[in-house]
């Protein structure tokens, strides 16, 4: 199936309008949403969107939150998200830390309480795109879904990590991968019937590897799975490379 790119930012960027979203909000996540598709990474495209809408729904994410600077020094910041998209913090926090550096060579910025930031990668880009190096670290709070190496209980988030190098004389260089041994959400479109997941890349709770979907999950009924991993099943995990 092939869908037209821009069509498809614009009926997400609709779907956000309907559930309560402004324009311009509506139009970031569709805009990154699909950026992240047309980069190959579909666990972070447009499959987000139904989690996005439950998350709304249940008050976990809150739409049009400004981001506000709560700390700030010469080279440090703290930026507050207030539960709002990270397709509105996240560029707020990088358009920040540019900012800082430009102005004394280095910036450390902190980003809290932001909804789920998407391609991490986008951000590395776009500082790239000012010429600058960075390096993002992202601790996903309250997301146990990887196992410990040599262990079989889900202890810690994928925790993602990205980084990128300008380079003058060519493409630059751009880093941007799960500490485990598959993202939670390649998990997640392979169970919507997408790309099957890599041989022994779960863990089941009595220690056998795995690459079904539903070790993560539990069982997927009618070829959906939950909108985020439940706790009650019994710690399954995914294998830390």
């Amino acid at each position: 199936m092939r869908i037209d790119a821009k069509k498809l930012e614009a009926f997400v960027a609709a779907i956000f309008r309907a559930a309560g979203c402004s324009e311009a909000e509506s139009r970031r996540v569709g805009l990154y949403l699909v950026r992240a598709n047309l980069t190959g990474h579909d666990s972070h495209g447009v499959v987000r969107v139904p989690r996005y809408l439950g998350w709304l729904r249940d008050g976990d994410l809150v739409p049009d939150r400004e981001p506000e600077v709560v700390a700030r020094s010469e080279a440090f910041a703290v930026l507050d998200g207030h539960y709002g998209f990270g397709q509105t913090a996240g560029p707020a926090a990088v358009r920040l830390g540019v900012e800082i550096a430009t102005l004394n060579g280095v910036a450390v910025i902190a980003l809290r309480r932001a909804g789920h930031l998407g391609r991490i990668g986008e951000w590395a880009e776009q500082a790239v795109e000012s010429g600058l190096v960075s390096v993002h670290f992202v601790n996903v709070s309250g997301s146990a879904l990887v196992a410990p190496f040599g262990g079989a209980e889900r202890r810690f988030s994928t925790a993602p990590f990205a980084a990128g190098f300008p380079a003058p004389n060519g493409e630059p260089v751009v880093l941007d991968f799960a500490t485990s041994a598959v993202a939670e959400g390649k998990v997640l479109v392979a169970s919507h019937g997408g790309n099957p997941l890599p041989a022994e890349s779960l863990i089941e709770p009595d220690g056998r590897l795995s690459a079904d979907p539903s070790t993560l999950y539990g069982p997927i009924e009618g070829g959906i799975a939950p909108r985020c991993p439940e706790r009650r099943w019994r710690d399954p995990g995914v294998r830390r490379a």
